[in-house]
């Protein structure tokens, strides 16, 4: 694991990770950043339904100060084949195989493939299932903060991950949706 945070942060342009999150109010600080520069890359999907008010604003929790990486969502997100590759950075950090993994946020748990040991470590087979019922659009963000790693020891345990995930929606403004592309890093959003 590098001994530089920063250096984490250098996995590819939609996935970032921190895993050395020491300090969770500089770590928010730095995914809203992370989350306004970035929502301006992959935003032109149709308008949602406004969400309410307390869920929209006050919805976000504060880190635990655990590892955690941030993905804004793309088109291999939403769409087939509906995986989420993790950052390297991480790597140190996960199993070094194929083991089930388990998201939660609101309340709500999904079970998925955790697939490691390989050059491009991804969360998948059950990644669609929360992306389409959490209604995840190109351009949200996801932050992924690592709960638990489980097992693998002999100790007869199964070995498994945990993460918690908080969703953060990103809206476009009407008067530029219908042209501002966005679809692919080659295509980002230009706002005049």
């Amino acid at each position: 694991m590098a001994s530089d945070p920063t250096e984490l942060r250098h996995s590819s342009p939609e996935c970032s990770g921190d895993a050395g999150a020491e300090d969770p109010a500089a770590a928010a600080a730095a995914l809203d950043a992370a989350e306004k520069s970035g929502g301006d890359i992959a935003e032109a999907a149709p308008p949602r339904p406004p969400e309410p008010e307390k869920v929209a604003h006050h919805g976000v929790l504060p880190l635990l100060g655990k590892p955690y990486f941030t993905c804004i969502m793309c088109k291999s997100h939403v769409q087939p084949p509906f995986q989420v590759v993790v950052p390297r950075s991480f790597a140190p950090l996960l199993p070094s195989r194929t083991t089930p993994a388990t998201l939660s946020w609101r309340g709500r748990s999904w079970g998925m493939r955790f697939t490691g040991g390989r050059l491009i470590q991804r969360l998948e087979a059950g990644w669609r299932g929360f992306a389409v019922d959490n209604d995840l659009r190109l351009g949200d963000g996801c932050v992924f903060e690592l709960l638990l790693v489980v097992g693998g020891g002999g100790g007869g345990e199964q070995e498994r991950v945990e993460f918690r995930v908080q969703v953060l929606r990103a809206e476009i403004p009407a008067r530029i949706r219908g042209r501002a592309g966005g679809y692919t890093s080659a295509a980002p959003i230009v706002i005049d």
